[in-house]
């Protein structure tokens, strides 16, 4: 018998932004987040143009993150995203000006957990 914890599975994230630049800052901030809390986590940030062209079938992610300036795809976002149980949230203005990596690491782990939890899990 060993004392070992089981090995947490990895969440898998995607925000979704105008141009992937202003994210990219946010992406590598939320991973050190991550990092620091042994949280594993895999985010990688997209063009909202980008987002068109996703199939949950082929590309499946836990959550989807949209950026403040894009909102106005969430709608078509969670069509796509919802019969396949993948949570859609609004990154929150702040949280994404400031760059709070930190934040939006917590919204994730707040987010997956609590879908967990409903399921039972």
């Amino acid at each position: 018998m060993t004392d070992e914890k089981p090995t947490q599975k990895t969440v898998k994230a995607l925000m979704v932004c105008a141009m992937g630049m202003s994210s990219s800052l946010l992406e590598n901030k939320t991973k050190e987040a991550a990092a620091k809390l042994n949280f594993p986590l895999e985010l990688k940030a997209v063009a909202v143009q980008e987002i068109n062209l996703w199939d949950p079938t082929m590309h499946w992610y836990d959550i989807v993150l949209v950026a403040p300036q894009v909102f106005y795809k969430r709608k078509a976002i969670e069509a796509t995203a919802a019969p396949h149980g993948i949570i859609v949230q609004a990154i929150e203005p702040t949280v994404f000006g400031m760059v709070d990596g930190e934040a939006l690491c917590k919204q994730i782990m707040d987010a997956v957990k609590a879908r967990d939890e409903s399921k039972g899990k």
